[in-house]
């Protein structure tokens, strides 16, 4: 092992102990205030441009910030943990990636009727299992944010069917490079409980 070697091990634990720091923290700050409806969701996600298909499994649930109307526009903040499976299906040496995140997420609904439609967006961390999905596809780090829009409706007894769609981006924000990233458009249903 080479002295820089030596070195850069210590400061790749560093990061790697600040991000489960950051995770960490974050957990707690959103789950503190977790209270209500508990809602399990599956949802399937393509990224297109690098070949990755996922399968994600998450918990979502409503804090007690809420403002406007019960009964008509409603803003409010949701915590959502997911674990995701990544199937590469493109590139040589093609490596799966598995997903554990957390977001608060920040969700616009017009309620008062049978269906609620909805507008949610989320700004969220992510820690990956690898850190490529082939030799073509590398992050640089398995800490990673998750930026997050999506679409959906409620409907069903007292509205606890949901069904959406999200457009999500994943990059460590360029903590380090390479940096490239991927962009998932996503489907999902959820039962809340």
């Amino acid at each position: 092992m080479t002295q820089q070697q030596y070195v850069a091990a210590p400061r790749s634990a560093g990061k790697l102990r600040a991000a489960s720091a950051a995770v960490a923290a974050l957990a707690a700050l959103t789950m503190a205030p977790a209270h209500a409806d508990p809602g399990l969701h599956f949802a399937y996600a393509r990224d297109t441009g690098e070949g990755i298909n996922k399968a994600e499994l998450g918990l979502n649930w409503d804090t007690p910030y809420k403002w406007g109307n019960p009964q008509g526009w409603q803003l409010k903040v949701q915590g959502e943990v997911n674990v995701a499976h990544w199937d590469a299906r493109r590139g040589t040496n093609q490596r799966d990636v598995w997903e554990l995140g957390l977001s608060p997420i920040l969700r616009l609904e017009k309620r008062g009727g049978s269906v609620v439609p909805f507008a949610e967006a989320s700004v969220g961390v992510r820690l990956l299992s690898h850190t490529s999905t082939s030799d073509e596809h590398r992050f640089s780090t398995a800490f990673q944010f998750s930026d997050m829009v999506g679409l959906g409706v409620a409907f069903g007894p007292q509205q606890r069917i949901e069904a959406g769609v999200r457009y999500q981006h994943i990059s460590n924000a360029s903590i380090k490079r390479p940096n490239p990233g991927t962009d998932f458009l996503t489907g999902y249903v959820r039962y809340r409980f």
